[in-house]
């Protein structure tokens, strides 16, 4: 039997041959086999579809642009009963929306007559209440239709247990919401005939509940991907029917191949499709200056319908980004492209183990951990660049991309202030500037991209390369180096014989002694506000923000001659801890060493215990010997101590006699334990506190600077206490 399109008043009255019978349709029917109406129940998606579907009855009938429902499938009984058995929802909504307009513009009766043979076979009630709705006129000036309904006399309180009529209630004043403004709706809906769909009558007549039972089972709900599937390609068809066929043809077959080998658990890529349709979409509103928007249906028409003029190009991009990956071996060309946590000459280290960020984004792109993204900006920023080269890989060549996929991986990790969401359009212009030209391109005045400074040194890199090409791996070897991760501001670019020996020097020596070494050329300390920072000797991530300049902090020129000092002092073949060592003790046993402060953190390795290698010196920004360990970074409050009586406290020899509080900025001591005596350090001498009493031990000095080791002063005085005390 032959397809044909109605609208749902000219469904009433049609006429349908069967087996050589006339029939005609009087009565549409939702049996008892079918759901309850859903399209007006309360959860997340289902508002969602509802807001969806009535955006697009109302933009049909506002703009009077024909849409088209889709199919509806039944039979028609000998007696002109129509059982839908697909287009429930539909049918039921465009009931509900004859009603209310009919109702709004006061339709003569015998207009909508047909409204009254609509009904539900679900539950009596359903079926009364259709009833009652025709005939009821509502005062539209209420805010909500519903609560004046639900008070008609007609209205039983037990309806309250009926979901289909609970749903419908949903629906009408969602209509209500969307339509009240309007006017002059019905002309469009019923002579002008805007919205339509196709019915298929079955062949078979009195459809019976096995047939029912057997056909519901046989098919599956649309998915939301389905769903969203249909109105994507109905809108690019409205841009573009030969574009609309193109994506189809795509969706079924060239996409689906392309992600299947990336389907979860269930075999699906539905959700691998949309995170990465998201991704592509993010792309384009932020290139165009869009706020992102999380539902896919708005994204569709705020990007890609015709309410945007750049459409076209959405689509032609969105349809590129596809296809870059199809027919490619994508697991294959990442491992080809970037290393994980060692460098490979060659290759652009990325410091994960799984190099695959295509699959990363599908199965990750728009879903949060708390408040953070778990696929990242800067993570967007780099597969956006891949995306580059793969679309135009006709005009870059690998080796070329290689590099320049670098500048932008060292772009990345380098700016990491300047990686937001207000920044993205200039922060993926720049990348797509470097992938497709190999240029580092300079701001325009007001552009906020990449950090400054970084994009110098990759300009400053890219000409020292041109005459030193023999020496592009060992600068490469330096870059990926976890320390410095693209950023090599630390060491002389002018004196390549250093790129291995900071090398050797970080992977091979323990950090403390690093530190230590350090510190017999000079103060390489960087303060912070009030706040001085040194190396950890645990925490690689002290000495990553130390190698990075930054306006947040000072003295990093002084900390660049301090390191290349000592690295040009070096030979590759004694990098080593005894070698520092031996370094450490020439220092200590020069006579002419002073012992101001730089001394004793050379000397004692207690004193650059702390997490963060951050000291607060009361003197700030003049450094005497009062000064405090913090154990946390950026707070006094946090735990700290006074480095001197915290080094007391962890000599092996005192160990079970002392205590010291946590909290040396606040006025704790050590205290000797079993005894009433504790002590404090203070910058020219030791005080000792008994109750009431207060002794004070003076510190040998020369014009402000210690000339007797004050730890061993330290110690001879408790060791006199413990004397005193155990007679």
């Amino acid at each position: 039997m032959n397809t044909r399109e109605y609208t749902f008043q000219s469904l009433f009255g049609s006429t349908f041959e069967f087996k050589g019978n006339s029939i005609t349709l009087s009565r549409i029917e939702i049996p008892i086999i079918q759901r309850d109406y859903a399209q007006g129940r309360k959860n997340d998606e289902v508002n969602r579809i509802r807001e969806r579907f009535l955006d697009a009855l109302f933009e049909a009938l506002v703009r009077k642009s024909h849409i088209t429902l889709d199919f509806v499938y039944g039979d028609v009984s000998n007696d002109g009963v129509l059982t839908p058995l697909d287009g429930q929802q539909r049918l039921t909504t465009l009931f509900l929306l004859h009603w209310y307009i009919a109702k709004k513009e006061n339709i003569d009766v015998s207009e909508y007559e047909f409204l009254n043979y609509f009904t539900y076979a679900t539950r009596f009630s359903s079926r009364d209440f259709c009833q009652e709705l025709v005939k009821y006129l509502p005062d539209f000036n209420d805010e909500k239709l519903s609560v004046a309904i639900k008070d008609q006399a007609w209205y039983p309180y037990e309806w309250k247990n009926d979901p289909t009529i609970q749903s419908m209630l949903v629906m009408i004043d969602a209509i209500h919401k969307k339509f009240n403004t309007q006017s002059g709706l019905w002309e469009s809906l019923v002579t002008n005939k805007i919205i339509s769909f196709y019915f298929l009558p079955l062949s078979e007549m009195g459809l019976t509940d096995d047939l029912y039972i057997k056909m519901n089972s046989r098919g599956k709900p649309l998915t939301p991907f389905e769903h969203f599937k249909a109105e994507f390609e109905e809108i690019i068809k409205r841009i573009s029917e030969e574009l609309s066929k193109e994506i189809n043809h795509k969706f079924d077959i060239d996409w689906t191949d392309m992600l299947f080998p990336f389907r979860g658990d269930n075999n699906i890529i539905d959700d691998k499709f949309m995170r990465y349709f998201h991704f592509i979409s993010d792309i384009i509103a932020y290139k165009s200056g869009f706020e992102l928007e999380r539902d896919e249906f708005k994204v569709a028409r705020l990007l890609y319908s015709n309410e945007n003029d750049n459409a076209k190009d959405n689509i032609l991009y969105l349809i590129s980004s596809f296809d870059c990956w199809h027919k490619l071996d994508i697991l294959k060309f990442f491992e080809s492209t970037f290393a994980k946590n060692e460098y490979q000459p060659g290759k652009v280290k990325i410091y994960q183990d799984d190099l695959n960020i295509f699959k990363e984004c599908l199965d990750n792109y728009g879903e949060f951990s708390g408040r953070n993204r778990r696929f990242p900006l800067n993570k967007m920023l780099l597969l956006y660049s891949i995306i580059t080269y793969l679309q135009n890989k006709d005009s870059i060549s690998e080796a070329q991309f290689c590099r320049r996929i670098r500048i932008v991986r060292n772009l990345i990790w380098n700016s990491t202030d300047e990686i937001r969401d207000d920044r993205m359009r200039t922060l993926l212009n720049e990348s797509e500037t470097i992938i497709l030209s190999g240029e580092i391109p300079i701001s325009e005045s007001g552009e906020l991209g990449f950090n400054v400074r970084q994009k110098e040194e990759e300009r400053k890199k890219i000409e020292w390369l041109i005459d030193n090409a023999e020496k592009e791996d060992e600068l490469y070897h330096l870059e990926d180096h976890s320390l410095l991760k693209g950023c090599i501001s630390i060491v002389d670019l002018d004196v390549s014989s250093n790129f291995n020996k900071f090398r050797l020097l970080f992977n091979k020596c323990k950090k403390d002694l690093i530190s230590r070494v350090l510190l017999t050329i000079g103060d390489y300390s960087q303060s912070i506000s009030w706040r001085s920072q040194l190396g950890a000797r645990y925490n690689d991530s002290v000495w990553f923000d130390l190698f990075h300049p930054t306006k947040q902090r000072s003295g990093f020129e002084n900390t660049f001659k301090i390191i290349n000092k000592l690295l040009s002092s070096l030979d590759e073949s004694n990098i080593n801890d005894e070698y520092l060592e031996r370094c450490i003790n020439t220092y200590l046993d020069n006579k002419e060493t002073p012992k101001n402060w730089i001394y004793y953190f050379v000397k004692y390795a207690q004193m650059s215990q702390g997490n963060f290698g951050m000291y607060f010196w009361r003197s700030h920004p003049d450094k005497n010997y009062d000064v405090i360990m913090m154990h946390t970074e950026k707070s006094i409050g946090g735990k700290n101590w006074n480095v001197f009586l915290f080094t007391l406290n962890q000599l092996p020899e005192f160990e079970g006699k002392l205590s010291l509080g946590d909290y040396a900025y606040q006025g704790d001591k050590l205290k000797i334990k079993n005894t009433d005596y504790e002590i404090e350090c203070q910058n020219d001498k030791y005080v000792v506190f008994q109750n009431e009493l207060q002794t004070e031990y003076s510190i040998q000095q020369n014009e402000g600077v210690d000339i007797e080791d004050r730890i061993e002063r330290g110690k001879q005085i408790i060791y006199e206490i413990l004397n005193q005390t155990a007679n």
